[in-house]
């Protein structure tokens, strides 16, 4: 479903940036015997401690409460009959509960035509708990900044980033436009191997202005809008830009233009840099399953007709989905595939798709050994299109 690239690095490096600007903040329960929000932080807990954790970060990190609804909008249930559903890969057969054992899943729901065809979970999950959504947050930025040109707090997104923030004035940002944040293809220098104790990544201040003068020194190395390079900083220069133009915490926004309108319940937050601090632009919101799933409804019926009563700029989702000029399997912080589908992802194993085509949302929540496997991407997908492939049949037949 995904056109290929290399995302180890791209992906996690938002969420070490964020780990490292909070450790020592927070005091955290003991678990067997160890702080989890010590030195090594989020990215590397064992399997235990991501079970504990990661419905757990509102007790863990600063967040924020996102308003939601008191009584959620209802998702009609029509379950399938999952009986016959197996799929192969690595010449093994596959069912959804021994995926869901082998790959870690705590959650998974599917949507076909607004009703709730799948829905399980597991490793102790359970409906009511949010689940940490790592880098899918990018995606409700977006969403965020199609809000804001809706409300006139944002004029186009061909405004330039210094004309929100002075501090890059003068810099290889200062005619840097919105769009090309959004789009990863500012054209500034940027290293995001946090394995390299030299890269940029690595050696960002995680205090935001200290940080922006840091970036604003980078040189440019491309014509902006040409190339795509994953900037984890530049994700922070969204975020700035969005609270400068709305005037209000993301938290806030969000709330508002999203997960009130988009019948979202009153159990998420969002991660911050410090207490009472700024939401991380990048990086994790928590929800539960359904509210992730409602997030994906938000997106698809914005993407399939322009809503009366949308809080979105009208055509916002298609040209937020569409192909950019540096790298065709991105838009605006979503992940496209070739079949006019879109994604949110995060590490670990948590997934949105979108397709618009199908009427159709996935959503997986998951705990997986590593931030990011080719070999666990590539059978998630594959599960994922057999199962989508399964349910629409299931339902063409009256199942």
């Amino acid at each position: 479903m995904e056109k290929p690239l290399t995302r180890v690095a791209i992906i996690t490096s938002a969420l070490l940036l964020a780990a490292s600007s909070l450790h020592g903040q927070v005091d955290s329960p003991p678990f067997d015997g160890e702080n989890l929000t010590g030195d090594k932080g989020i990215l590397f807990w064992t399997p235990e401690q991501q079970i504990y954790g990661y419905s757990r970060m509102s007790e863990l990190y600063p967040t924020r409460p996102i308003t939601g609804n008191t009584t959620p909008s209802a998702l009609p249930v029509n379950l399938s009959k999952l009986d016959g559903f197996t799929y192969a890969f690595a010449g093994a057969g596959h069912t959804v509960d021994s995926h869901m054992h082998d790959l870690r899943t705590a959650g998974l729901l599917v949507i076909h035509n607004g009703n709730i065809k799948v829905e399980r979970y597991g490793l102790s999950h359970h409906p009511d708990a949010p689940w940490v959504s790592f880098s899918i947050t990018k995606s409700v930025v977006s969403m965020l900044f199609g809000a804001a040109l809706k409300d006139g707090a944002i004029q186009s997104l061909n405004d330039s980033v210094s004309d929100y923030l002075p501090v890059f004035a003068n810099s290889s940002y200062a005619e840097v436009t919105i769009e090309q944040i959004l789009q990863m293809a500012s054209g500034v220098a940027w290293n995001e191997d946090y394995a390299d104790p030299a890269s940029n990544i690595v050696n960002l201040p995680s205090e935001q202005e200290t940080g922006f003068r840091y970036m604003g020194n980078l040189p440019r190395v491309a014509e902006p809008g040409k190339v795509f390079n994953y900037n984890t900083g530049e994700t922070n220069i969204a975020g700035a830009i969005l609270r400068k133009a709305i005037g209000q915490n993301l938290s806030a926004y969000a709330a508002e233009t999203i997960f009130l309108p988009g019948g979202l319940s009153d159990t998420a937050n969002w991660l911050l840099d410090a207490p009472e601090g700024d939401e991380f632009a990048g990086c994790c919101i928590s929800a539960n399953l359904r509210d992730y799933g409602r997030i994906g409804l938000f997106a698809l019926n914005n993407s399939k007709r322009d809503v009366s009563n949308s809080t979105l700029s009208p055509g916002w989702m298609k040209q937020a989905a569409s192909p950019s000029a540096g790298y065709e399997g991105y838009g605006y912080f979503w992940w496209l595939d070739d079949n006019g589908g879109f994604s949110a992802q995060g590490v670990f194993g948590q997934y949105i798709l979108v397709d618009p085509n199908q009427d159709l949302v996935i959503v997986l929540q998951s705990a997986w050994p590593a931030a990011w496997d080719s070999a666990l991407e590539e059978q998630t997908l594959t599960f994922i299109e057999e199962l989508a492939r399964y349910v629409t049949a299931q339902e063409s037949l009256g199942g």
